[in-house]
């Protein structure tokens, strides 16, 4: 886990000092080990699972909260050395904030994850536009990022989709992508093109990842992210 800025260093935060703070982390990091020692059973899974359902509640509060940072306002509280550490664990930390020296790598909650070997998910919807008007009809708009990865956003009618915007043929770019009817066209590479409504390669090859979208009652449109997409095509 990387360190917090220099300027951290308060005799007093909080209801812990900073030496005490250090010192409940690496508690909890002699826990970890201690649970990951056991031998495997139901107990220890059902363990892991609460571990799970936790860390989903408090990472989705917590993206909602930083939503709400005014521009600067995140910089300056992970200055705290208990902030720094809490949104470290949840990936949200600014890049100007993290650093490649670790104090503890085995910490962060992925450590303590169930041993499952597939990937954990933590399905959530994220608003990319505040109103269906405004993407026009039959119309593309590569504009959206979201934490970091663009998105491009496509209608057709009251139809909408969302993909990855990167060619999984190389992983170029797709901004300056055109769409004609369901069809999207690659800016980087001639001849290949897409169907918007599942991510397939016309002709055959690697996929566009597709993400589901919904539109809510105020009319915002959403994507949503680490959940299944299932494809709407004509069934002849």
């Amino acid at each position: 886990m990387s360190e917090p800025p220099a300027d951290a260093d308060q005799t007093l935060i909080g209801f812990m000092s900073n030496d005490e703070w250090d010192a409940l982390l690496a508690d909890l990091q002699e826990r970890i080990n201690q649970m990951e020692a056991l031998p495997a059973g139901r107990a220890k899974q059902q363990v892991f699972e609460l571990l799970n359902a936790i860390d989903a509640v408090h990472r989705e509060a917590l993206r909602r909260l930083v939503r709400l940072f005014k521009e600067g306002v995140l910089e300056k509280v992970v200055s705290d050395p208990a902030i720094h550490t809490l949104m470290e664990l949840y990936d949200l930390l600014p890049e100007s904030a993290v650093s490649d020296k670790q104090k503890f790598p085995t910490i962060p909650i992925r450590a303590v994850r169930s041993p499952s070997p597939a990937p954990l998910r933590f399905p959530h919807w994220v608003p990319v536009l505040a109103s269906r008007d405004d993407l026009a009809r039959d119309a593309l708009d590569d504009s959206i990022v979201i934490d970091g990865a663009p998105l491009l956003l496509a209608r057709q009618n009251e139809d909408w989709y969302a993909l990855d915007a990167n060619c999984p043929i190389d992983g170029a770019p797709m901004q300056g992508a055109k769409l004609s009817g369901y069809t999207l066209s690659c800016p980087a590479h001639a001849g290949c093109h897409y169907d918007i409504r599942n991510g397939a390669r016309v002709g055959g090859g690697p996929s566009m990842k597709c993400h589901p979208v919904r539109v809510d009652d105020d009319g915002r449109v959403l994507v949503g992210f680490d959940m299944d997409f299932t494809p709407s095509l004509p069934s002849f």
